[in-house]
């Protein structure tokens, strides 16, 4: 990708939407973790965080947002302090 469409793109929009992401898979998480605490509480059994599929899944999706939205919120500034010129502009 060359360096005029990266400073085309809207950074703030996929750092935002990221960040949305990011939110509703963590309470995911969090709720899924509390309803099975509670079962297993009930059921005189343990529970772990990665004990289940979907929540390893919410995870890593989690994390990949959370990389996403660092590296989308860096071009976001670089673009708004105008290092990210039309150019390319400057050394980072």
């Amino acid at each position: 990708m060359n360096k005029e469409k990266l400073q085309k793109l809207p950074w703030g929009i996929f750092a935002g939407s990221l960040a949305i992401v990011i939110f509703f898979c963590t309470l995911a998480l969090v709720v899924t973790y509390m309803v099975d605490s509670g079962v297993a509480a009930q059921t005189s059994e343990s529970v772990t965080l990665f004990e289940e599929w979907y929540r390893v899944l919410l995870f890593v999706i989690d994390v990949i947002a959370a990389s996403g939205f660092a590296g989308s919120l860096v071009l976001w500034i670089l673009r708004a302090t105008g290092k990210l010129g039309k150019d390319g502009g400057g050394t980072v």
